[in-house]
């Protein structure tokens, strides 16, 4: 498999620091890694951070001199690397992306979080159900690209049914427990290791294969 450098795109409410344990993990088997400078703590409109994905892509490839990137995203940020690669042509360019406990189908706290005075804002809102962001992430034809889910079974904060993803390899964190599996996907090593496997395997099967995870 190629080397390509990878991207991470950090979730709601947190900062590129948030992304040190993802960086550690990846950078142990190899890989060159850059963050996605979303602005604000990741609380604007998912659709500019996506375009900033994209921005951040090329100026990296044209950097490194690499033909195509990888992306990883932490929770809200899956969904916006999601958004580039299947809203902003980023299929074209992205080898592998990788999401982590990632509301694809809408996350259920969403819809009270959006509300709050402080720390909602718009990401907040179209984080949640049936959202213009949301839907177009499932609108057909999708473009086809290579994505793996990973999800936690004890994620408090995005269950596993709102993780999976139609036309993606969904799997199964090692470590997930009741109700902090949502942090323990980018905390423990276990699962910061499981990650890096995953985004580093020769050959994602498709998603026929995927029935033992479900």
């Amino acid at each position: 498999m190629s080397i390509f450098p990878t991207l991470i795109v950090h979730g709601f409410l947190t900062n590129a620091i948030t992304n040190l344990p993802v960086h550690l993990a990846l950078r142990r088997v190899g890989l060159r890694t850059y963050n996605v400078p979303i602005p604000g703590w990741n609380t604007q409109d998912m659709a500019k951070s996506s375009e900033i994905v994209g921005k951040t892509a090329y100026d990296i490839m044209k950097k490194t001199g690499a033909e195509r990137i990888n992306l990883v995203g932490i929770s809200m940020g899956g969904v916006i690397a999601l958004h580039y690669v299947r809203c902003n042509g980023g299929h074209e360019i992205v080898h592998r992306t990788v999401t982590i406990g990632s509301p694809h189908h809408g996350a259920p706290v969403a819809a009270v979080v959006g509300q709050l005075p402080i720390i909602g804002g718009t990401a907040a809102r179209q984080m949640a159900a049936g959202s213009d962001i949301i839907d177009a992430l499932h609108r057909e034809p999708v473009p086809h690209s290579d994505i793996v889910s990973i999800y936690a079974d004890g994620d408090s904060v995005v269950p596993p049914e709102a993780a999976r993803l139609k036309g993606a390899r969904n799997v199964k964190a090692p470590i997930g427990r009741w109700p902090l599996g949502h942090y323990q996907l980018v905390v423990d090593p276990r699962n910061l290791s499981f990650m890096a496997q995953e985004l580093m395997r020769q050959n994602v099967p498709n998603e026929s294969s995927e029935a033992g995870n479900l």
